[in-house]
């Protein structure tokens, strides 16, 4: 009963590279992977996945979150513009947390963000970047 339970356990995890967003790709221009938390975010026992992707055309990245709960029901993910390179994403003590920084250039951006599980989304928590924003818009993709 046990093995049964693990194995369908194991079938419920969802591979999110599969269902990448038409026209993106996980390498940047110089073929490097960008940053990926792979987490239970909304604590429903399927791990989430929350990722730097690159536009095949331009190579400018967006910040995409997919949630097993949204992407089960609706195949949605959510993604915004993120125009900033050297990413560091982390995931620590239910705070997702995205620092970017574009080197010399004096441009960086950085997000804050916790599962609300009363709204089943991610809340911002604290954004800012260097142009002084302090909000940033998330869009729903659908597969």
């Amino acid at each position: 009963m046990l093995f049964t339970f693990c194995f369908a356990k194991a079938q419920s995890q969802i591979n999110y590279y599969e269902h990448l967003p038409n026209g993106y790709q996980l390498k940047d221009a110089n073929g490097e992977l960008g940053p990926a938390s792979s987490s239970d975010f909304d604590k429903d026992g399927i791990k989430d996945l929350a990722i730097i992707l690159f536009d095949d055309k331009d190579n400018l990245p967006i910040f995409c979150i997919y949630l097993s709960s949204n992407f089960n029901t609706f195949k949605s993910y959510k993604y915004c513009d993120w125009v900033f390179m050297m990413n560091n994403l982390n995931y620590e003590n239910g705070i997702l947390s995205l620092f970017s920084d574009n080197g010399s250039m004096g441009q960086y951006g950085s997000i804050e963000m916790k599962y609300d599980s009363v709204k089943k989304d991610f809340k911002i928590i604290k954004y800012e970047d260097h142009a002084g924003n302090k909000t940033i818009t998330f869009k729903v993709g659908r597969l």
